[in-house]
């Protein structure tokens, strides 16, 4: 079966209102605006300029749509979404050079500990918590289907979402389908876990890789010994095997580039790989690794970089400009356009892929 991305961000209630108004949000070239670093606030700088060239995304927190689905009794009370769209909605004025998300810092702050110092963070811990927050702030019901229609996916995910969806889930997440079989009598157990950006882990004492290397060994089985066959009724080896079930229209893909040192495990010392990573910029066909996958591939649109290692660091953004079509550079308040030569580098720490035309 063929996703259509399109067709299930659009075909329930959170059709985008007021089509003229993408028009002309995009047609006054904004968007190019930075982020004015407020202490080691670097790593939300990125993240929140590679949401920022989501158009759909973008559209629904500049037309005010989004205003109809908050939800004021999840824990953040919709706040965490008010600030970002008004980020957003700011960062599209073409007002300004740069701007200060001192407010939006601060909601952050009030509800995870982690980001309210001045301490330097890592933007995919930000970007996996972030993205839960606005799903949960960002509500609506659907009609809860009938249960014996479904398959085991499609089971798994509504009893997830348990008919309250968003439109951050409808972009950006998909669903891991793990089966465990045994080694002896081949029975096997499967089950469904969704995710909002798929954690890749490295070739280990690879200088250089492919993005298809990484997805090879994400999807690669593993022996699990001793467990507990429910056909066999005793411990045996088996392999755990992951699939892709559900791809969302926006793949967000992480790099696992740090990681513990074996030699300083006493000492809790996390080193960076500086593995060089080619992936495609245009393209990426994930046919051949997931169960259902957009017709025409995903393109490339952001890139959230981090130069240096643990101990000192620095993030920046690479993002494709749905209004000219050209790269640029976001290093926090300076915005300059770079050729898309510039894009792959060492550097890349999380890509995000759309198969949606207008995001």
């Amino acid at each position: 079966m063929r996703l259509d991305p399109l067709s299930m961000v659009y075909k329930v209630k959170v059709r985008l209102k007021h089509s003229h108004s993408i028009i002309w949000l995009f047609k006054r070239g904004r968007g190019l605006t930075g982020l004015k670093n407020l202490g080691n606030t670097c790593y939300m700088n990125s993240i929140i300029q590679c949401l920022n060239n989501t158009a759909i995304l973008v559209t629904y927190f500049c037309n005010g749509q989004y205003l109809e689905h908050v939800n004021r009794s999840h824990s953040t009370r919709g706040a965490i979404a008010e600030e970002l769209a008004a980020v957003v909605r700011a960062l599209w004025s073409g007002q300004y050079r740069f701007i200060a998300t001192k407010d939006l810092r601060n909601e952050v702050g009030k509800h995870q500990r982690t980001f309210r110092g001045s301490e330097q963070q890592d933007s995919h811990e930000f970007l996996t918590i972030l993205m839960d927050w606005l799903h949960l702030d960002l509500q609506f019901s659907i009609k809860p289907p009938l249960k014996e229609s479904l398959g085991a996916s499609e089971r798994a995910w509504h009893e997830y979402t348990r008919s309250r969806e968003s439109l951050v889930l409808r972009l950006f997440y998909g669903q891991i389908r793990s089966t465990v079989r045994c080694t002896v009598c081949a029975a096997s157990s499967a089950t469904y876990d969704s995710f909002s950006n798929l954690s890749l882990e490295l070739p280990p004492h690879a200088a250089r890789c492919t993005l298809a290397d990484c997805l090879k060994l994400y999807l690669n089985g593993e022996t699990i010994p001793g467990w507990n066959c429910p056909t066999c009724k005793e411990k045996r080896d088996a392999v755990k095997k992951l699939d892709i079930s559900r791809l969302p229209p926006v793949l967000v893909i992480h790099f696992k580039r740090f990681y513990l040192d074996a030699k300083d495990y006493m000492c809790n010392a996390y080193r960076k790989r500086q593995t060089y990573i080619d992936f495609p910029l245009e393209g990426l066909d994930m046919g051949q690794l997931a169960l259902n996958c957009p017709a025409n591939g995903y393109d490339l649109y952001a890139v959230s970089n981090h130069y240096g290692s643990m101990e000192g660091g620095h993030y920046t953004a690479y993002c494709k400009s749905s209004v000219y079509g050209k790269w640029y550079k976001y290093d926090d308040h300076l915005v300059t356009e770079i050729s898309p030569s510039e894009v792959k580098s060492s550097a890349a720490y999380i890509l995000f892929y759309t198969s949606c035309d207008r995001t």
